[in-house]
């Protein structure tokens, strides 16, 4: 659709005179030549207008002001630079954390370990027994290797955390090479760090969490589980699990804190480290005491056939009630709000409104019946 008729079109819909409308067409045409238009979840033909007609049609006249104000002064979407943006700025973190467990086992400031060519030398051997992990294809491993190029050997990254018995001894192989090769031939060929990496945690129950029974669940136990006969075989027996994520919620940080720190007392065969690229303010989130006409919309527009058993109930704040007004480039995350990703099984007649999405989700859990 041309965007001078899809513009006449929303301004018929929102009822804009000319000035209002000359208005938000100047901030539309910026924002969707340099962002909407880019999300990887459209089809061939139906970018960001078309979806954007549909998405506004479904309300009531009444409701479209507060529906158009949520996009224009709340989303939050993440393109695709500014997230290679994040990959590029999370070595210099991983690497500044690394440092900082130097001084704190050395019992010095911070700024004491530049300049000294022992302790240099020991985080030179710390870089090349570290071992990244992709948590998901969301991990960019891709663009993280090469954004590190010459950091990092390519026998270092792994594009899956489940790793077969095969592939340890390559990794531990290659590992005896570049120590041999880099003057460290007395050291032993053991990774003293796995970084998992991932791209976005907004509630930190995907990565670690513990159920009704006690058990712990999650990335984190998982990977811990699958390897922890391997500490003093493939990895150093006080290894260190460095968790790190590109983006991540407020919310997220302080569960997955708290919880990996629990998850560490319970099961002491690791050390933890959590770092992020960046993480979302508290400030972004909708919930019961953000705007009443905003909130009653997310409500009164929700269907509930779209939930599973994996979503829960009453999710129109999105997955465990995380209100993210937040889209990612190639999907939208099932913590956002409702509105902004959810569609209607069109062999379901709702009990209520049938739900049109701005931007539509890809699911990675369906449930099969």
């Amino acid at each position: 659709m041309k965007a001078r008729l899809a513009m006449r079109l929303l301004a018929d819909l929102m009822d804009w005179d000319e000035t209002r409308a000359t208005e938000e067409f100047a901030w539309l045409r910026l924002m969707v030549s340099a962002k909407y238009d880019h999300y990887q979840g459209y089809s061939p033909g139906a970018r960001f207008y078309v979806n954007l007609l549909s998405w506004i049609a479904q309300f009531k006249q009444e409701d479209r002001p507060t529906a158009y104000e949520f996009i224009r002064k709340h989303l939050v979407f993440v393109s695709q630079s500014e997230m290679h943006h994040l990959v590029a700025l999370s070595m210099p973190i991983i690497q500044r954390s690394m440092r900082a467990e130097l001084a704190q086992s050395l019992s010095i400031p911070l700024y004491k370990t530049w300049g000294d060519r022992q302790i240099e030398r020991r985080l030179e051997l710390m870089a090349i027994r570290t071992l990244y992990v992709g948590l998901s294809d969301g991990a960019k491993v891709d663009v993280f290797r090469r954004e590190n190029e010459g950091a990092i050997s390519t026998e270092q990254v792994v594009a899956a955390s489940e790793i077969s018995e095969d592939k340890w001894r390559k990794l531990n192989g290659a590992l005896r090479e570049r120590l041999d090769a880099t003057g460290f031939a007395a050291e032993t060929s053991l990774f003293e760090r796995v970084c998992l990496i991932d791209d976005f945690t907004a509630s930190g129950a995907t990565l670690i969490r513990q159920n009704g029974n006690g058990e712990w669940k999650g990335k984190i136990p998982t990977f811990c589980s699958q390897n922890s006969d391997r500490l003093g075989t493939s990895l150093a027996p006080d290894c260190c699990i460095h968790v790190h994520h590109y983006l991540a919620s407020n919310r997220a940080t302080d569960i997955a804190e708290k919880s990996v720190k629990d998850y560490g007392q319970v099961v002491g065969k690791f050390r933890y480290e959590l770092t992020f690229s960046a993480v979302l303010s508290g400030e972004i989130v909708v919930s019961d005491s953000s705007a009443a006409d905003l909130a009653k919309l997310l409500k009164d527009y929700y269907d509930p056939t779209i939930e599973d058993t994996h979503l829960g109930k009453d999710v129109w704040y999105g997955y465990r009630q995380c209100g993210l007004p937040v889209v990612l480039y190639h999907n939208a995350p099932n913590n956002s709000v409702a509105v902004l990703w959810a569609t209607s099984d069109p062999k379901h007649q709702p009990p209520g409104h049938r739900m049109t999405p701005l931007f539509a989700r890809k699911k990675r859990h369906a449930d099969h019946g």
